[in-house]
C-alpha cells in the first residue's frame, strides 16, 4: 500500500497466524513470524504480495533487518531466551546474544553498529549495547522499575540519542468476596 493512502492489502491468507510483521530496509520484502509449519519461524513475502520463503529453520519470532540489510536479527520465540541472526540472502542461524531472557523477545532494537536490549543479568536490570565489532556488551544505563514482561517494547532514535523503552509502574491486584452466592 502506498503512504497516500488507499484501500488495505491482503499480504498472506494462509489459515495459520501471521503476526510480528517489519520492513526490510530496502522496503521490497516483509518479515513476519508465522506457525504455518506448526512452530514459529520467521518468513518473509514481497511487498507487493506473493508466496512467502521460510527463512528461519530453528524457530523465530521477532525480525528485524540490520540497518545495512546483511542480516536479519531475531529473537525464536515467546519463551525462548537470546538473540540470534542469519544472512538475509540465506546461511546458517546464529546465537549473538545469549543473556536476553525468556519472555523479553521484544525489548531488543537493532542500530547501525550493534544492539541495544534489556539486560536483566545484573540484580538492577539495565539498557547495554551489544558492539558487533567488538562483541562486547556495555551497559548503559539502569532502570528506575522493573521491565514489563507482558507489555514489551524498545525502540531507538535514528540518531542513536534518544532510547524508548517500556517500564512497569505499578501492579496492583484485589480479592473480592460475594456473599451468599447461588
Amino acid at each position: 500500500m502506498d503512504s497516500q493512502g488507499g484501500p488495505p492489502q491482503k499480504i498472506t491468507s494462509e489459515s495459520s497466524h501471521e503476526i510480528m510483521p517489519s520492513f526490510s530496509r530496502d522496503g521490497h520484502w516483509i518479515y513476519f513470524a508465522s506457525n504455518r509449519t506448526g512452530a514459529w519461524q520467521v518468513w518473509k513475502v514481497r511487498s507487493t504480495g506473493g508466496l512467502a520463503v521460510q527463512v528461519t529453520r530453528q524457530g523465530g519470532f521477532a525480525a528485524f533487518e540490520s540497518p545495512d540489510g546483511r542480516f536479519l536479527y531475531y529473537a525464536k520465540g515467546l519463551a525462548v531466551p537470546g538473540l540470534w541472526r542469519v544472512p538475509t540472502n540465506g546461511g546458517e542461524e546464529t546465537e549473538v546474544i545469549s543473556s536476553l531472557e525468556a519472555g523479553y523477545w521484544g525489548d531488543w532494537a537493532v542500530v547501525e553498529g550493534g544492539i541495544y536490549y534489556l539486560d536483566t543479568t545484573t540484580t538492577k536490570p539495565g539498557i547495554a549495547f551489544f558492539d558487533f565489532t567488538t562483541h562486547r556488551t556495555t551497559r548503559v544505563f539502569d532502570l528506575q522499575n522493573s521491565p514489563a514482561r507482558s507489555a514489551t517494547g524498545l525502540a531507538v532514535s535514528p540518531d542513536k540519542k534518544t532510547i524508548l523503552y517500556t517500564q512497569l509502574d505499578a501492579l496492583n491486584s484485589d480479592i473480592m468476596l460475594v456473599e451468599n452466592f447461588r
